[in-house]
């Protein structure tokens, strides 16, 4: 009798399991949709992750930059997108997830400017400014620190 009821409460739990994984399914594809993008299309990518030189205020800059043609639709949502070399120089990863991608809709410049990434900061290199890959190591203090590092260019 006892083992009877555990087996019972085993089977209960297991479809219980089952009925809660299929819910949690069902939310969440309800409102999840192929995503409108081809190779050829032009996007606007978000601002979210890209860093800007020091003195651009980040409330200031417009959420999305661009236009820029995507390359390559990797067919999971991913799409590898034609960065210029000024973001590329910043350490911009030129695939981005369709969540960071808009449509491009052609409108009046006259009335709608920024939209370019030379219009929202200045990404020309600075003899003072140089982008890191990994910090090794580093010794002394303040004024005095001594760091091994590896530069993005490789070096």
């Amino acid at each position: 009798m006892f083992a009877q009821r555990m087996k019972n409460a085993v089977i209960a739990a297991h479809d219980a399991i089952l009925g809660a994984r299929v819910k949690q399914t069902y939310d969440a594809n309800r409102r999840r949709h192929a995503s409108p993008f081809a190779k050829g299309d032009l996007v606007y990518i978000s601002t979210k992750n890209i860093t800007f030189p020091r003195g651009t205020v980040r409330k200031l800059v417009p959420k999305f930059v661009g236009p820029y043609r995507i390359l390559e639709d990797y067919r999971n949502n991913s799409f590898k997108v034609e960065l210029p070399d000024r973001l590329k120089q910043r350490g911009v990863h030129p695939v981005f997830h369709a969540s960071l991608l808009r449509i491009h809709i052609p409108n009046d410049d006259r009335l709608f400017p920024g939209r370019l990434e030379t219009q929202v900061a200045d990404f020309e290199e600075h003899e003072a400014e140089w982008a890191i890959d990994k910090i090794f190591s580093h010794s002394g203090q303040c004024t005095d620190s001594v760091f091994e590092i590896q530069w993005k260019s490789g070096d």
